[in-house]
Order: C-alpha cells, then structure tokens, then sequence
C-alpha cells in the first residue's frame, strides 16, 4: 500500500466506529480525557492535560505526549469548536502544524448506539509531496492505524462499562 499510496495537497484520513452506548458515555470519555488518554491508547499515549481553560471548550489549550513512529513527541493543540455532545475540533502548534491542519471529532446519537468519527484534515506542500513524500507516507499509515485503535479502543472500554450498568 505504501508504494502506491499518493499524497495531495488536501488530505483526510475519516475513521468510524459505532459504540453500543449512549453518546452522553461517548462525551464523558471525551470530556475526561485527562484521566482516559492511556486507556485510549495505551501502546502510544502518555500524558494529556488542559493548560488553558476548561475541557473541550473553544479556545481551551492543551499539552499532549506520545509516540507516533516509535519516537516520543510532545505537542501543544487548542480546541476551535465545540459543540457539547456533537462536536469537537481541535489545530495544533508547530511542528504538527505543518501537516495536519485540524481534526474533527463528531458524535452522532443513534438512540442506544453513538457513531463515533474522528477525521483528521491533512495538508502537503510540495516539499512534503516530493522529497519528505516516503517519510510522510509511512507516516500517515502510522496515523491510520493509531486512529483506528483509538476508535476500537473507546468501543471496548465504554460497552463493557455500560454493560456493566444494565
């Protein structure tokens, strides 16, 4: 797939999952995600923490850790929208800046089940499509597959969890 994977100038990487769960569970996964960031991931993710203002509310700042390629980064992202129960989005500083120009995390409520989305807006210069094109492409297969354990991640932890309340 890497070899012929292309790059363009706007990208999205979309994944989905549907949880059997109510998406106000879905919500308060996402809005303690101080205490839920390892158990989301936790093969990659290390730390997360609010450094201005409250939780997933517009223009609330966050300091982030973890691996992504086997090294270690840290990053820092502000959260551009919000609307409680449906929808986040989120920039990030340099360097991640470069590349990923927001992501999108959607909630739809489906009565007893919730579609969880989490898309990820990406953009290529040149230089990124041309001489960093195979350090970026096994990059965004990284992604791809951290983004879609995420999902099965979060499905696992909140229906055993409502399970567990039935």
């Amino acid at each position: 797939m890497a070899g012929t994977m292309q790059l363009k100038k706007h990208m999205s990487l979309v994944h989905e999952v549907s949880v059997n769960a109510p998406s106000d569970k879905v919500w308060d996964f996402l809005i303690n995600i101080e205490k839920n960031y390892i158990a989301w991931h936790p093969k990659d993710h290390i730390l997360f923490q609010w450094t201005k203002g409250t939780a997933f509310e517009a223009g609330a700042r966050f300091y982030a850790e973890q691996y992504m390629m086997g090294v270690m980064i840290k990053y820092n992202g502000t959260i551009s929208e919000s609307i409680p129960g449906q929808k986040i989005s989120m920039t990030f500083s340099f360097p991640l800046s470069l590349i990923t120009d927001r992501i999108e995390i959607i909630i739809e409520n489906h009565g007893a089940a919730t579609v969880f989305r989490h898309v990820t807006h990406m953009k290529f210069r040149f230089l990124s499509r041309t001489i960093f094109k195979k350090r970026n492409i096994n990059m965004l297969l990284d992604m791809d597959t951290h983004i879609k354990s995420e999902g099965e991640n979060m499905k696992k932890i909140l229906e055993n969890v409502h399970q567990q309340e039935d």
